[in-house]
């Protein structure tokens, strides 16, 4: 059985070593500008890029609207 994310509800397959930033790359949602969350606590931006994903994660990802 291949490892998975839950994406704003939504079941997406994880690749293996993946990180909140690639996934973003990965889905189109452009890192610079989303805000996410994972398993109900914040993500610091900064840290999008070393942050590794677990099978199982839940993440929430936003686009901030000015």
């Amino acid at each position: 059985m291949s490892a998975s994310v839950v994406v704003n509800g939504r079941r997406e397959a994880l690749a293996e070593g993946e990180t909140v930033a690639s996934l973003l790359e990965r889905l189109g949602a452009g890192p610079d500008y989303a805000l996410v969350e994972r398993n109900g606590a914040p993500v610091e931006r900064a840290r999008y890029r070393e942050v590794r994903l677990e099978d199982g994660d839940r993440l929430v990802v936003a686009r901030p609207v000015a």
